[in-house]
């Protein structure tokens, strides 16, 4: 059984419980700072920032990446026939790389003998690409190309 001593400090202790839960409630009830009533404001504003950012990453890359590709493959069999004396015509005389269209060059060697063009040796399986970022002509040695000559013009 509670003494009367007992139940004072039971009381006394719920009445301090009561001034706190009230002060709380006081203190909840006051307007928010300016920051806070912003808030949605400013993560909105931050969403926002961070989706034109992503979208135009997203279009930078798709304009960069934007490219043709101009392969050539050289079939199983070419060097064999290069060997036997037949005529390959593998490359056009001239390759035209167009900078505006921002062309690659491609060539995959699906022969079993390596092949060489300018001071490149590609190996049978092999995929050599090469881009260009600058206007010139270029010409360089082909194994397997008429006269041992193949000319690259960029513009």
């Amino acid at each position: 059984m509670t003494t009367p001593s007992t139940n004072e400090a039971i009381r006394e202790e719920m009445s301090h419980q009561q001034v706190f839960f009230k002060q709380m409630l006081h203190l909840s009830q006051h307007r928010l700072p300016v920051v806070s009533r912003f808030t949605p404001r400013i993560v909105v504003l931050l969403v926002a920032i961070a989706m034109i950012a992503i979208g135009g990453s997203l279009l930078w890359q798709a304009m960069t990446n934007r490219q043709r590709q101009l392969v050539f493959e050289i079939p199983p069999g070419t060097a064999a026939r290069l060997a036997a004396g037949e005529e390959v015509n593998i490359f056009p005389s001239t390759i035209i790389i167009d900078l505006r269209q921002h062309d690659t060059l491609v060539i995959q060697n699906n022969d079993s003998a390596e092949v060489t063009i300018g001071p490149f040796r590609i190996v049978p399986g092999q995929r050599f690409v090469q881009r260009y970022w600058s206007p010139g002509v270029y010409e360089l040695i082909c194994s397997i190309h008429q006269g041992e000559q193949l000319r690259i013009e960029v513009r």
